[in-house]
């Protein structure tokens, strides 16, 4: 009995001192990063602004209309018609050719709507905003009505200059121009008239 107890106390002893001696080092510290992940978002693409004239003949015409001396209402409508051709705005430019007066020609081939006449030879590739833009853009003339006319080519006897003017605008060839001053039929291109008091009268080509 005596032998027992003795085995156990040594047991027990042994027991209590048999613990790990890496229990009595202290771990070392964990350090933990955080690392903040942020998700860049692009901003959606934005629609270019669409160019004046865009689709249409004056798309490419980047200029200003100069000052001319001329009355008023023939200033204000010159004006008026430049701006709208520059836009391609056709219904604007039927307005201002039906505004005053009592009538105005368009096309020596029928048709009832200036608007759509020129839209349809935008569409099929003519350039009839362009060449009003550039003519109106041209030293004037007076016709024989007495009304301001576009360009100085348009009168009985045009100039060297007057000719020459057509081909630095890009509204005719020299060719052209070489064949409409030998076949004596005067300018054929298109030509446009305003009245002393603002009536706008014409825009055609042709004979």
């Amino acid at each position: 009995m005596r032998i027992s107890l003795a085995l156990l106390l040594v047991l027990v002893l042994g027991g209590c001192g048999s613990e790990s001696a890496s229990d009595d080092v202290a771990a070392p510290p964990v350090t933990v990063t955080v690392t903040e992940t942020t998700t860049e978002t692009e901003p959606p693409p934005t629609e270019p602004e669409p160019e004046p004239g865009r689709g249409c003949s004056t798309s490419t015409i980047r200029t200003t209309l100069s000052e001319q001396e001329l009355p008023q209402p023939v200033a204000e409508v010159r004006r008026a018609v430049w701006g709208a051709a520059i836009a391609c705005d056709y219904e604007e430019l039927e307005r201002l050719a039906l505004e005053r007066g009592e009538g105005f020609t368009f096309s020596y081939g029928g048709g009832t709507s200036a608007a759509e006449h020129w839209r349809t030879l935008e569409q099929s590739g003519e350039t009839p905003m362009r060449d009003l833009a550039a003519i109106l853009s041209l030293p004037y003339t007076r016709n024989e009505s007495g009304s301001y006319a576009w360009p100085t080519a348009y009168s009985e006897a045009p100039t060297d200059e007057a000719w020459q003017a057509l081909v630095d605008a890009g509204l005719h060839t020299q060719a052209e121009v070489d064949a409409m001053r030998a076949g004596g039929s005067g300018y054929l291109g298109y030509r446009t008239a305003i009245t002393a008091d603002g009536d706008w009268q014409f825009f055609v080509a042709g004979d």
